[in-house]
């Protein structure tokens, strides 16, 4: 499997990453490792100049969370993946209610003072009087006002 290693110089919560240093290596994955969470072999001298990584097999990027010496030049990469950068495309499509933040520059944020939220913390709590049967019963839980 590809994998490319990058120096990441951007905040974690950033939608879109400066990458730079980028180095292609063939890693293999480890067994019984997840594609959120992978863990992979790579052979390299040193990968501590590097934090971040992508996998076009997964179509993911990732944190570096750990790096461990297995052998002479082989390392054991421990991976997360980073959502925003992963789905950026899909999450700059989506249509968003945006308020009280920086200015975007975009136009397809709707904002207003129309868009005041209201916050009510009354709970009423009714017990079923003969209880939950067995036969698979659903429970109703509404908000509003």
């Amino acid at each position: 499997m590809e994998i490319t290693l990058y120096t990441n110089n951007s905040e974690k919560n950033k939608l879109e990453k400066n990458l730079v240093n980028a180095k292609e290596f063939s890693g293999n994955l480890r067994e019984e490792s997840s594609i959120v969470n992978p863990s992979v072999l790579i052979q390299t001298e040193n990968p501590s100049g590097f934090n971040y990584a992508y996998i076009p097999e997964f179509k993911r990027y990732y944190f570096i969370i750990d790096a461990v010496s297995v052998r002479t030049n082989i390392w054991r990469l421990s991976l997360h993946t980073d959502v925003l950068m992963s789905f950026k495309d899909e999450l700059k499509a989506t249509s968003v209610i945006l308020s009280d933040t920086e200015s975007t520059g975009a136009t397809n944020y709707i904002t207003g003072e129309q868009w005041k939220t209201n916050v009510k913390n009354a709970t009423e709590i009714i017990n079923f009087p003969k209880g939950l049967n067995t036969n698979g019963e659903f429970i109703l839980i509404t908000a509003g006002g």
